[in-house]
């Protein structure tokens, strides 16, 4: 039973000492870390519940095979890569209830970078939850395949999200007599939530379609993304220290 656990846990406590050590010109609180690595694998519970509610109450399920539409000679089921599309707003759904309840009220949340690390740790969480059930299903080959590409694919998809959570946060810090003071902020976070779901829900519409590699082209775009998001974080931090320290 121990050595399963660590062919599961191991790879996903790995990523999240990479995303821990990702932000190094300041400390990161370790215990928020590890709660919102917990976090994250509650979080995969919730979104299999809502998942199996979808596929049970809705018209949208995974092997359904009706209303299909040929796109660059591909016959495609509407109904079953709809119900990949509810997939991904369901589990980034699930991930931003835990930023909101651990993160969003937090010291700990200073600027824009913040959001993005503490996002990609808590869908680490998650793809190692994720992993659990892999494993039984599938086996070893399988959960080492997603090590290497699921797992950094699920933070980059909620790196946007952890990104406006963030942004949302400063904005409501900064509030003032504006009517929209409020309703900023909250749609600031709808609005990453929307851009991680799409992303989310985009790449499991390509393996559903064994297109593998169209996945793995968004991922490297994703990566690509998250990176430059987080350049524009960092650039933004530096300025915001430039500036109270001459202030």
């Amino acid at each position: 039973m121990l050595p399963i656990v660590g062919i599961v846990l191991v790879p996903g406590i790995l990523w999240g000492w990479v995303f821990y050590h990702a932000q190094r010109y300041k400390k990161v609180y370790l215990p928020l870390v590890l709660l919102l690595f917990i976090g994250g694998m509650g979080s995969g519970l919730l979104a299999l519940i809502l998942n199996h509610a979808v596929e049970k109450y809705t018209l949208f399920w995974p092997d359904a095979l009706w209303s299909q539409i040929i796109v660059f000679g591909k016959s495609i089921p509407l109904f079953s890569s709809g119900f990949w599309f509810f997939v991904g707003f369901n589990e980034e759904f699930a991930k931003l209830l835990v930023l909101l309840a651990v993160v969003y009220p937090s010291r700990h949340l200073e600027e824009s970078f913040d959001g993005i690390l503490y996002a990609a740790v808590v869908s680490v969480g998650f793809a190692t939850l994720e992993n659990f059930y892999y494993l039984d299903q599938y086996g070893v080959a399988v959960v080492a395949a997603r090590t290497v590409v699921t797992i950094p694919a699920h933070a980059f998809m909620s790196v946007p999200m952890g990104y406006y959570v963030a942004k949302s946060r400063l904005l409501l810090e900064a509030g003032n007599e504006n009517k929209f003071s409020f309703y900023l902020p909250m749609m600031t976070i709808i609005q990453g939530w929307f851009i991680s779901a799409f992303l989310h829900g985009l790449y499991d519409f390509f393996l559903s379609l064994k297109m593998e590699r169209a996945a793995y082209i968004q991922i490297v775009v994703m990566g690509g993304i998250s990176f430059w998001l987080s350049r524009v974080a960092l650039r933004a931090s530096r300025r915001q220290s430039l500036g109270d320290s001459t202030g």
